[in-house]
């Protein structure tokens, strides 16, 4: 399947794993190991490519930076008391941060994506990334 399925596939994942977060703040780790993970490999498999094609340098240079903001919420949750009153907005924040990024990248960059990456490519960079995020979340298929 293809790289822009898979991503979109794994969006459906994060925004469940967010909506349980909202719910039972245990399930944070889950949520942002998730998170973690798939902009790590999207990187690799994917806006790595994207960053080489000049029509979508600027949107791919700006996607992966909102991954370091995604990260610098995690950091900053990670480090608050689970048991504070607080904490659940920390997982909002994460959660909207999050929401926001990944819609923009289903309406607009996935979309482009498609008209400047062969299509061969990206079914191969999908195999790619769908075994490496597995890997790392220890999913056994």
């Amino acid at each position: 399947m293809s790289i822009v399925n898979e991503l979109t596939a794994h969006h459906a994942t994060l925004r469940q794993l967010y909506a349980r977060a909202e719910k039972d703040s245990n399930v944070f780790e889950e949520f942002s190991r998730h998170l973690v993970v798939h902009h790590t490999m999207e990187e690799k498999y994917f806006y790595d490519i994207l960053e080489t094609i000049p029509e979508a340098e600027h949107d791919a240079l700006e996607a992966v930076n909102e991954h370091h903001i995604i990260e610098l919420i995690i950091k900053d949750a990670e480090g608050f008391p689970r048991e504070h009153d607080h904490f659940p907005i920390k997982i909002e924040g994460l959660g909207e941060y999050t929401t926001h990024h990944l819609d923009e990248e289903e309406m607009e960059i996935f979309p482009m994506s498609q008209n400047v990456i062969p299509a061969d490519d990206l079914e191969t960079l999908g195999k790619l990334f769908v075994e490496a995020k597995n890997k790392l979340l220890g999913i056994k298929l």
